[in-house]
C-alpha cells in the first residue's frame, strides 16, 4: 500500500490494480471512501476496444515515482499481455495531492508503430450512501456535509447503479504516440 498526503488528506492506493481504496482527513480521522461495511475505491480499467480483459488488473503496476504528495505508476506490456492485445504500450497513471483536490493523470503511450485502439474508464463504485448528480461536466456527490466533486475535461462522465465512471471508450490511437486524460476529485 502506498501512501501520499498533505495537511488536509492522506491517500491509500494498492499497488495491485493502482486503485485508490481510501481518502482520509487527518482532521477527524474520517475515511470518506468507508461507510458502514462499504468501501468505495477508484479503480481503473485498460483494454482493448470492445475487449472484456482488463490488462490494468491482470498486469503488473511499477512504482516510477513517489513524493509526499504525489505517487505514479507504471503498466507496460508484456508478452503474455502481447498475445492477447498485440500492441507495446506504456500507462502512467499518476495520483497528485493539491490543496483537498486529488488530480488523477492517466498517460497512454502507444509504442507501437500502428493504430491501438482501446478503452480507458476509471470507476469509482460502491457509493451506496452517496447522492450522485450530474451537474453540466461534472458529477456532484453528497453524503452528510460531505461533498465530492468529479470533473474531467477528456472522458465523459457516466452515473448509474451507485457508481461514477469517467469513460474514453473506442479510442484509436496513432503509432508511436501518446495521449493524456484528466480526473479531478474535490473534496468540499
Amino acid at each position: 500500500m502506498q501512501t501520499i498526503e498533505n495537511s488536509l488528506l492522506r491517500l491509500s492506493i494498492d499497488e495491485q490494480g493502482a486503485e485508490l481504496v481510501s481518502v482520509i482527513s487527518p482532521n477527524n480521522q474520517r475515511d470518506y471512501f468507508k461507510n458502514g461495511i462499504n468501501q468505495s475505491k477508484l479503480a481503473i480499467f485498460f483494454a482493448e476496444n470492445e475487449q472484456k480483459d482488463n490488462l490494468a488488473s491482470s498486469l503488473p503496476w511499477t512504482i516510477i515515482d513517489k513524493g509526499d504528495t504525489q505517487v505514479s505508476f507504471a503498466l507496460i506490456d508484456d508478452t503474455a499481455s502481447y498475445k492477447q492485445f498485440p500492441y507495446h504500450f506504456e500507462v502512467i497513471l499518476t495520483y497528485q495531492l493539491e490543496g483537498n483536490r486529488i488530480a488523477v493523470k492517466c498517460y497512454v503511450q502507444n509504442n507501437s508503430h500502428k493504430q491501438m485502439p482501446f478503452s480507458l474508464k476509471l470507476v469509482l463504485d460502491q457509493l451506496v450512501d452517496w447522492q450522485i448528480e450530474p451537474i453540466m461536466e461534472n458529477v456532484e456527490l453528497t453524503q452528510d456535509e460531505l461533498k465530492l466533486e468529479l470533473s474531467s475535461p477528456q472522458l465523459n462522465l457516466q452515473v448509474g447503479d451507485g457508481r461514477v465512471c469517467a469513460v474514453q471508450d473506442d479510442k484509436l490511437l496513432a503509432g508511436d504516440s501518446n495521449t493524456e486524460y484528466h480526473l479531478s476529485l474535490t473534496l468540499n
